[in-house]
């Protein structure tokens, strides 16, 4: 079931402009005090993350070698946990946590906005 609040964030106009590749995810972000960047150095294990700065800024980081859509899925899945995971959970430690039940959770959220969105285009 996808969270109430991923699609409050997510069903805007600034998020269908990202879908329809007219906006970049940097921009969409700032809106929302979330700074995104596109990085090259990943290895291709590591699709993104996110992490919260000691001034209480978030960052998300998308791999830049992976293609477009798969980029924006990442982006849903990084921002269910700012949304819902971060909140309740405090921090987060560790890239390779993919086994975990949060991981599961934002992946399968990930996938029904992703395809919400796609079906609003």
């Amino acid at each position: 079931m996808i969270q109430l609040s991923s699609i409050n964030l997510l069903n805007t106009s600034l998020m269908k402009a990202l879908m329809d590749e007219t906006i970049p995810f940097h921009d969409v972000m700032n809106a929302f005090g979330i700074r995104t960047h596109i990085v090259f150095n990943l290895p291709s294990t590591v699709l993104g993350f996110t992490y919260v700065s000691r001034r209480g800024n978030y960052y998300l980081l998308l791999n830049g070698n992976v293609n477009y859509r798969m980029q924006v899925k990442t982006f849903l899945h990084e921002i269910q946990h700012i949304l819902n995971d971060m909140p309740r959970c405090g921090y987060i430690i560790g890239l390779n946590m993919e086994r975990l039940e949060l991981e599961d959770e934002a992946d399968k959220v990930s996938e029904e906005i992703l395809k919400y969105l796609t079906k609003a285009k």
